[in-house]
């Protein structure tokens, strides 16, 4: 892996009491042991840094010092959203959220059909007195968040 991947991916350490732990937030399918550093993308470090009793973002000093503890790299942030278990350790179908979203020719498009696809799509309402390149450039920018896993 070269030095600009590995500063595009973030160090996240185990820092639970459990014997191992699986990643049950982000659904990145990781386990982690106690100490054990795994390299995965911002997005993913930063749901996993929510739990700061489980797991913690560390600096590269912490990683330099032990390299035994260093596990998996992941490069793809195309991760799945895990659903708590239902019964008896049974985990629920878990959905993919959309990673990409094909936007129509929104160009051809009236501003009255821009409005119904954004609302359709993004539950959003666009003001009906916006212009027609703003209405396009906001359903841009939700398509891109949606993708991005900022919004469902």
């Amino acid at each position: 892996m070269s030095n600009a991947e590995q500063r595009a991916l973030v160090p996240v350490q185990y820092a639970g009491k459990k014997r191992e732990k699986e990643d049950n937030v982000a659904g990145t399918g990781l386990v982690w042991a106690p100490g054990q550093i795994h390299f995965v993308p911002p997005l993913v470090a930063q749901k996993l840094a929510r739990h700061p009793d489980v797991w913690k973002v560390v600096d590269d000093a912490t990683v330099d010092e032990d390299p035994a503890k260093i596990g998996l790299v992941v490069t793809d942030s195309d991760t799945q959203i895990a659903q708590p278990p239902t019964k008896e350790g049974e985990k629920k179908q878990t959905e993919q959220p959309p990673q990409t979203f094909d936007l129509p020719n929104l160009q051809g498009m009236t501003r009255p059909d821009i409005a119904e696809f954004v609302s359709r799509n993004f539950n959003t309402t666009l003001p009906a007195n916006m212009k027609k390149e703003d209405m396009i450039a906001q359903a841009v920018n939700l398509a891109n968040s949606r993708a991005a896993g900022e919004i469902q």
